[in-house]
């Protein structure tokens, strides 16, 4: 296992009470992505280091994403290339070695397929919406008239506030401004169709929950990644200096993985609410971060144009309010942003070199 994500999963391990786990199925849909990645990387781990004994069912679109390549021939690991957008699929979850018809009964699912890069989510509108929805509802009907007892954890996003006031930290009973003709609707969309879907799951009995999950970063994501921290870090590698978009001045609340997977856990297993925000606490600014990784790799940091046109979809401030998680659970200590990015920039740094060597 990597040294970086390793070092993060002893801090998760640390901070959380995962015994639910043991002997347990794992479903991670969209696992190529960020969170769903590095999720897998943690059970992993938890069979590995602790004998946790985790059957753990892994879906992506791509046929043997290089992310994962590390634990696809692993005897507790099941992949499966499937398109969760397209209704033409069959979604069957088997034992290695058995045939299709022994399906494998789910115990905790955690839906994390979507796209998360703006880039990606703008150019594929109703692909975007569909993995949100359709596929959702496919699945969460798949794995509940398959166990009743299962639990389940869909990762939507804080993106559902975009249109809100940007004032104050937002709840998770604010009322949800929308508009159709947004350049991020079919996301924003997306994310609020698909917890409406868990919440007609709920209305039925099943334990299924949604997890607004805001700003998340960390070692994982694969190195095309386009989203503004890796962005600013692949520029940093590459270029002679980091570009910047626009100003830098837009505020963000970054989370470090480690603790998105400790709230997440938490919400699976013990959650009783239909919906929580998922964040951070510390508030920088994009030029803020620019600054970190410029002095990582002693690149300077150039501003662009104040409201420049790649940047105007995107909201100014981001600022969630945990208070529903922490009444719940009770505040715990996140990860400092300096060491998040130490841990971060570290482990960008080294798998990249690996990547261009090979």
């Amino acid at each position: 296992m990597n040294k970086y994500i390793k070092q993060i999963s002893n801090r998760i391990f640390e901070n959380s009470e995962l015994s639910d786990f043991k002997n347990s199925t794992v479903l991670i849909t969209g696992a190529n992505g960020l969170i769903g990645g590095f999720i897998a990387d943690f059970l992993h781990y938890l069979n590995v280091e602790y004998d946790y004994n985790i059957k753990i069912i892994l879906t992506s679109l791509s046929k043997r994403p290089k992310r994962l390549e590390h634990l696809l021939d692993n005897d507790n690991v099941l992949y499966l290339p499937i398109d969760l957008a397209d209704e033409k699929t069959k979604i069957r979850f088997f034992e290695k070695g058995i045939p299709l018809y022994r399906n494998i009964k789910v115990d905790y699912c955690l839906y994390c397929a979507g796209y998360a890069q703006p880039g990606k989510f703008l150019s594929n509108p109703s692909k975007t919406f569909s993995l949100n929805v359709n596929g959702l509802s496919r699945i969460f009907n798949k794995i509940f008239s398959e166990n009743k007892k299962a639990k389940a954890i869909y990762i939507s996003s804080s993106e559902v506030y975009a249109l809100n006031d940007n004032t104050e930290s937002h709840r998770e009973d604010d009322f949800l401004n929308l508009s159709l003709t947004h350049k991020r609707i079919p996301y924003i969309l997306g994310k609020v169709s698909g917890e409406y879907q868990v919440n007609i799951f709920r209305d039925l009995g099943f334990d299924a929950k949604s997890a607004r999950v805001s700003l998340c970063y960390g070692p994982g994501h694969v190195m095309d990644d386009s989203r503004v921290m890796s962005d600013l870090t692949r520029k940093g590698i590459e270029n002679d200096t980091i570009d910047l978009f626009d100003d830098g001045s837009s505020f963000r609340k970054y989370q470090h993985i480690s603790d998105c997977c400790v709230m997440l856990f938490n919400i699976l297993f013990r959650g009783v609410n239909d919906v929580y925000n998922v964040g951070g606490k510390e508030e920088v600014t994009i030029h803020d971060v620019a600054k970190i990784i410029g002095n990582k790799v002693n690149k300077e940091v150039v501003k662009g144009k104040v409201d420049n046109d790649v940047a105007t979809s995107a909201p100014k401030k981001v600022s969630i309010s945990l208070d529903r998680y922490e009444n719940e659970f009770g505040e715990f200590e996140f990860m400092t942003f300096k060491d998040g990015m130490e841990n971060y920039l570290n482990w960008y740094i080294d798998t990249y070199r690996r990547y261009s060597d090979n």
